[in-house]
């Protein structure tokens, strides 16, 4: 291990990483107050509400941030306030397909919460929500990663004081709505005030957006196909086990999902950096040493903590009735380790034209998440499901690490 190196990443990366821990602290205060409230029945419930509208939103315009960042790479000219516009445009879509499907026989399977007033606010909020996926491609093309982590922390910091406050009148799912309702509206209208200076609202022309769709589409459709063939393991998960099982177990299943997700933090800490490299003319980041001097160690780091303190800590926050998230907890933490020690290769792919390789990958993990969740589910119920995806993850990665070998090989002919 080089210390030097992981210092220079913790360096460049720090005003992230201060953010990410941050909002980690705040996420377990916030999954103690929730579960105990809701119980695992009701937490259940909400997560699979929360579940059917984070498959239309991200299926639409989840990671737009990238097709933004690629069209300031090619063209550098100022593309912000079109791509805000376009962002509102996706966003209603996806809305109105939701208030559809809530209002559908399907929301049998999403918890079946009556649509009201709450569901309404919450579909709305995830509209403007949209906004940040252009903001965060701005400042991760500039290197503003400090005011990136303004706008991560201060939306969660958000969210965390809005439901530790209702959850002190009534431990509800509406009350847990708002809150989610909080962070999408702050993340993305902060987002956009944190760029006002890149806003222009003259450039906004039929003319110019015109132009923008013209060069934005093929970005985006590779995009979109990216998204949409891996939208199953992401969050059709609950879904499946909510169907074969009840909504206590999805409970219990979400809780173990919840205290891998940390490891994203982690990659949400990397990304910007790794894209802001890459998106650089010089692009002179080395992966390997990425892997050995920095990714290795903190696998290592991850792997005991959970192994040492896991079962008492999941105890300690959410109380007895949720300790069988224990070992879906651990099965879990092998394929998410997985795709932190390898996440830099959808970013290599994507800024070398390579996405489609990235789809396929999403096709292997798909099928397999289907197919072991078939064998495993109904007989292993969420450690069933914990197999299924660790297994789709790890597939997924090995295959896109067969063709990072295979382009490195044929770029150094």
């Amino acid at each position: 291990m080089n210390f030097n190196y992981f210092k220079t990443i913790l360096e460049e990366t720090k005003e992230l990483a201060f953010s990410q821990v941050l909002i980690i602290v705040l996420l377990f205060i916030q999954i103690s107050v929730v579960t105990r409230g809701l119980g695992t029945s009701n937490y259940g419930r909400a997560a699979l509400v929360l579940a059917l509208v984070a498959l239309i939103f991200r299926t639409f315009h989840s990671r737009n941030s990238e097709v933004t960042l690629l069209m300031l790479k090619k063209h550098g000219k100022n593309i912000y306030s079109v791509s805000l516009l376009f962002d509102i445009f996706i966003g209603i879509i996806s809305m109105l397909l939701c208030v559809i499907l809530f209002q559908s026989s399907i929301n049998t399977l999403f918890g079946d919460y009556q649509f009201n007033t709450i569901l309404l606010i919450l579909l709305l909020s995830r509209v403007i929500q949209t906004l940040s996926e252009s903001s965060k491609a701005v400042l991760t093309f500039y290197g503003k990663f400090k005011k990136f982590a303004l706008v991560d922390s201060v939306s969660n910091i958000f969210r965390f004081v809005a439901i530790i406050f209702l959850f002190y009148f009534e431990k509800s799912i509406e009350n847990y709505l708002i809150g989610q309702s909080i962070f999408s509206i702050t993340y993305g209208l902060f987002g956009v005030f944190v760029c006002r200076d890149y806003l222009k609202i003259s450039d906004i022309s039929f003319k110019n957006v015109k132009e923008y769709l013209q060069v934005f589409k093929l970005d985006f459709y590779k995009q979109r196909a990216d998204q949409l063939v891996g939208i199953i393991p992401q969050h059709l998960d609950l879904i499946i086990l909510g169907y074969f099982t009840d909504f206590s177990t999805v409970g219990i299943f979400r809780i173990a999902k919840r205290l891998v997700e940390p490891i994203n933090y982690a990659i949400t800490i990397l990304n910007p950096y790794v894209q802001n490299q890459l998106s650089r003319e010089d692009n002179d980041i080395n992966f390997k040493d990425l892997i050995k001097n920095f990714l290795i160690p903190l696998i290592f780091v991850l792997t005991i903590s959970y192994l040492s303190f896991g079962k008492n800590f999941i105890e300690f926050l959410s109380g007895k009735e949720f300790i069988e998230a224990y070992y879906p907890m651990l099965i879990l933490l092998m394929g998410y380790c997985t795709y932190l020690a390898t996440f830099w290769i959808r970013q290599l792919l994507l800024f070398n034209d390579l996405l489609q390789h990235h789809v396929v990958s999403k096709v292997i993990s798909t099928v397999s998440f289907l197919v072991f969740s078939y064998f495993f589910v109904n007989q292993y119920g969420a450690s069933g499901l914990a197999i299924a995806l660790s297994i789709s993850m790890i597939l997924q990665k090995v295959y896109e690490f067969y063709i990072f070998n295979k382009f490195t090989k044929q770029t150094n002919k």
